[in-house]
């Protein structure tokens, strides 16, 4: 089945390379050079993990051609503008006093957030400052007031900011990248780095400064630098006999294995998975639903890992038909969102490298609907950079009495 499945996403890989169906940064081809490379490492380091079995290949199967058709429908229905090559692609105009003003916002409150975290966490034992950070970020309650937007303005600006360059000028995006690595710092999180390293590679990339062989350099980078961040982030007795070969067993190749230890959830809730941070939002407004944490319980493959690729939250909460829906749904809105952006929409353009680390992360967990707070921030945030500027003029009285 694994050798099946790899020839089927290789002569898709093919065909969209042939027929110039989108780009390396497509939906479609994203997708299938996800799962086509996990598979393949599969194959050849698989004998670490337990074999897969009939739950993820199902889903799987339902995924990939959904997704892929469902974008490439949407896509090529979708009216075009012309700029298909990207010729149009300059700096364009964005509002750059409310650009300033976040920025300054970020460069003063990322700091107090991340002295505000660091008093609570210097209370404990200081060997395992990163690990309390961590279980800080997970398990605290603390409320930080606005400090809190931070995290997403850094995101925004930096997303922005890239794309405008050299609007932007080489300092700023340089305290910008600054105040992003030390949010993440604050949270000890690996996503957001992921995010500074997909957004300067697809903007480069689109921009023909790079070519692909960099990007394959620069993911073999970030893992190694994901390694050393784990070591930090977890506790001295959970780093004992933690090899790059663990890590790597870990990260890339257990998330598939540990879907086929999920079941469906019998609860009566309505997507009590899918939609839990609507619930955590309604509960604050005095409403009683059930909230599950982000932070999953973590299963043995034989290696310990608490995450379950994309399909998990779908799956758990509607079964294959949830698996085939969001497929569709996810297919659609990134099939409209990159021709949006091959239309040369400056909005479109930042929200798609949010969306680009998304996919490419999707072997790895679901991050766009379960975090959808965050993902609309950021959207509303690039759209008020981005929407063009409305001025208003005061009238002139003319030389003949008419305004």
């Amino acid at each position: 089945m694994n050798i099946i499945i790899i020839i089927i996403l290789g002569c898709a890989l093919i065909s969209f390379k042939i027929f110039k169906v989108g780009d390396y940064f497509s939906p479609w081809f994203v997708t299938c050079i996800v799962w086509f490379t996990i598979l393949l490492l599969f194959l050849l380091e698989g004998k670490l993990l337990y074999p897969l079995e009939t739950q993820f290949y199902t889903c799987l199967a339902l995924w990939v051609p959904i997704f892929t058709i469902s974008g490439l429908i949407t896509y090529y229905t979708l009216p075009s503008s012309g700029n298909a090559d990207y010729e149009c692609i300059r700096p364009k105009e964005i509002h750059i006093k409310l650009y300033n003003f976040l920025y300054i916002f970020a460069i003063i409150t990322t700091p107090l957030f991340f002295i505000q975290i660091f008093k609570v966490v210097s209370q404990f034992d200081l060997n395992d400052i990163f690990y309390n950070i961590r279980v800080l970020a997970v398990y605290g309650d603390e409320d930080y007031g606005f400090l809190k937007y931070s995290y997403i303005i850094n995101q925004v600006i930096f997303a922005v900011g890239v794309w405008a360059y050299p609007k932007i000028p080489k300092w700023q995006l340089a305290t910008i990248v600054i105040t992003n690595l030390l949010g993440q710092f604050a949270l000890m999180e690996k996503s957001g780095i992921f995010f500074l390293a997909i957004t300067t590679i697809f903007v480069l990339y689109e921009k023909k400064v790079i070519k692909v062989r960099t990007i394959g350099m620069v993911f073999f980078v970030l893992l190694l630098a994901f390694f050393v961040i784990n070591v930090l982030l977890t506790s001295d007795e959970d780093n004992d006999g933690m090899t790059f070969i663990d890590f790597f067993a870990i990260y890339l190749l257990s998330p598939i294995v540990a879907f086929e230890r999920i079941s469906e959830d019998l609860s009566q809730q309505f997507g009590s998975h899918t939609f839990q941070t609507i619930y955590l939002f309604l509960n604050r407004f005095g409403f009683n639903y059930e909230v599950n944490t982000r932070l999953q319980d973590f299963v043995w493959v034989p290696l310990p890992t608490n995450v379950y690729t994309i399909f998990e939250p779908f799956f758990r909460d509607f079964g294959y038909r949830g698996v085939a829906f969001f497929a569709f749904l996810y297919g659609t809105l990134s099939g409209w969102l990159y021709r949006s952006f091959r239309n040369g929409s400056m909005i479109s353009r930042c929200i798609y490298a949010y969306i680009a680390k998304i996919l490419i992360m999707q072997f790895y967990n679901e991050d766009f609907i379960q975090n959808i707070v965050l993902s609309l921030q950021f959207m509303v945030f690039v759209t008020l950079l981005c929407l063009p500027e409305v001025t208003f003029q005061i009238p002139q009285k003319s030389n003949r009495g008419k305004y």
